[in-house]
């Protein structure tokens, strides 16, 4: 650990990819096989794309789809970058939780404020909030909505439905 060089005078409010409340949660459901990290790794606390495999996650998508889920900080990353204190990159073949719905912390790159919509990168699966229904460029819409808002850059809550939609095919 290198020297400190901030101090914190409260607790961190949540960790991007952590749960954020007791509420019930739903997560997507992966084959005998489970979901597995493809050759780059996948980052937590952004969206992931099961691909055609059905076994391998991605921070992108194969088309212009939905994301499967939002990958969860569930501990089952390593550090294996010389002298690293953290990462936030789950490493190839690792397994890899997608959540489908509930409540959790996350990171957008735009100021959000609650009832906004959340999008997805499809460069990255990083996070970008916004106006329900104006999708911005290079992102698309995930079923979550902002809960709790903050600036761009700060921990927010974002929240997904916990049942299927209504006439949806699920």
């Amino acid at each position: 650990m290198g020297f400190p060089n901030k101090i914190n005078y409260n607790w961190a409010v949540g960790f991007p990819g952590g749960i954020a409340s007791a509420n019930p949660r739903r997560s997507a459901i992966p084959g005998s096989l489970g979901f597995r990290a493809g050759s780059a790794g996948v980052a937590v606390g952004a969206f992931g794309w099961v691909q055609a495999d059905g076994v391998t996650v991605l921070n992108k998508p194969v088309g212009s789809e939905a994301p499967t889920g939002f990958v969860l900080r569930d501990q089952q990353a390593l550090i294996t970058a010389y002298l690293a204190e953290s990462t936030m990159l789950l490493p190839s073949g690792f397994n890899v939780q997608l959540m489908s719905g509930g409540d959790y912390f996350a990171v957008a790159s735009t100021a959000a404020t609650a009832g906004q919509a959340v999008y997805a990168s499809t460069t990255d699966g990083s996070l970008q909030t916004g106006a329900a229904g104006t999708v911005p460029s290079g992102t698309v819409a995930t079923g979550f909505v902002v809960t709790q808002g903050g600036a761009a850059g700060a921990t927010i809550i974002i929240s997904g439905a916990v049942a299927p939609i209504s006439g949806s095919n699920e």
